[in-house]
């Protein structure tokens, strides 16, 4: 799916130079974990950085939040999935600006096509391992053949840290003329 993908280390210099930071979170529990993101775009370059990874299961919000408190600034917004307002309100009330992504009919499709369309996503796979592997092996649905089924979308599976990615990035790909 992502043929824009670049596993490559990302220098601590360099993301200590991104001046705008996107945190993300894809609420999960058991089987599914929970899944945290920070990435940098620069959209100069069409180029998304994904510099940082959290996964989790069976931890509860108060143990995350203190886990994400250790990694974001105070001031710094997280969009997480808008199906657990529940788990936003925890976060809010731990002291993160946690806001839900917007979503809709067809979210999924423009997220990923947004993604699709950059000119390089960039994984550091040492510091994102979860990240690096999911984005790497997400593949369409197939048919018995191997061929991608014709109008096949994307199986909501294995892609935990991709949704947490589209949420970070959420306030970008849903503005006209990104």
């Amino acid at each position: 799916v992502f043929e824009n993908l670049r596993l490559e280390p990302i220098a601590a210099k360099e993301f200590a130079g991104f001046d705008r930071i996107l945190n993300g979170v894809d609420w999960g529990w058991y089987p599914d974990p929970w899944a945290f993101n920070r990435c940098h775009y620069d959209a100069a370059r069409k180029t998304l950085y994904i510099f940082d990874e959290l996964t989790r299961q069976r931890t509860s919000n108060a143990d995350t939040a203190k886990l994400v408190l250790e990694r974001i600034d105070p001031e710094e917004v997280l969009i997480a999935d808008s199906a657990e307002q529940k788990s936003c309100g925890d976060y809010r009330s731990a002291g993160i600006r946690c806001q839900p992504a917007d979503k809709g009919p067809g979210s999924v499709r423009e997220s990923m096509k947004w993604l699709q369309s950059l000119y390089a996503i960039v994984i550091d796979p040492t510091r994102c391992p979860d990240t690096a592997k999911e984005f790497g092996e997400y593949e369409y649905e197939t048919g018995r053949d191997g061929e991608a089924l014709q109008g096949a979308g994307y199986p909501d599976a294995d892609n935990h840290h991709i949704d947490a990615v589209r949420y970070a990035t959420n306030r970008i790909w849903t503005r006209r003329g990104t």
